[in-house]
């Protein structure tokens, strides 16, 4: 076969392989839209009066799009103010702390 016909060939491949990964991109990024449409959705079940029971416990990064406050500055109110609490090297934000630093319900 001459080279010609390898070249042509290989193409083809190639551009039906960069199909395939548009599709897959485009169902991931549908994936991920649908993943954080239902963070908003979720709200922790709050247990008791606890506020640090694990129904009202988010990572940090939840937090900081949920209460749309910078990551710094809910690990300042973790630290200093008590609204959250570290496990290993993560922050886990006491919802209802955060909406009382806040002012909300």
């Amino acid at each position: 076969m001459p080279p010609e016909q390898w070249e042509a060939i290989i193409a083809r491949q190639i551009a039906r392989i960069e199909r395939a990964v548009d599709r897959i991109e485009a169902k991931l990024d549908r994936v991920l839209a649908q993943g954080r449409r239902l963070e908003d959705v979720i709200q922790p079940s709050p247990e008791a009066d606890d506020d640090f029971a694990l129904g009202n416990l988010i990572e940090l990064p939840v937090a900081a799009r949920r209460f749309e406050t910078a990551k710094d500055t809910l690990r300042k109110w973790c630290r200093e103010e008590g609204c959250g609490v570290k496990r290993g090297s993560r922050w886990l934000v006491s919802v209802p702390r955060v909406r009382a630093r806040l002012g909300r319900k």
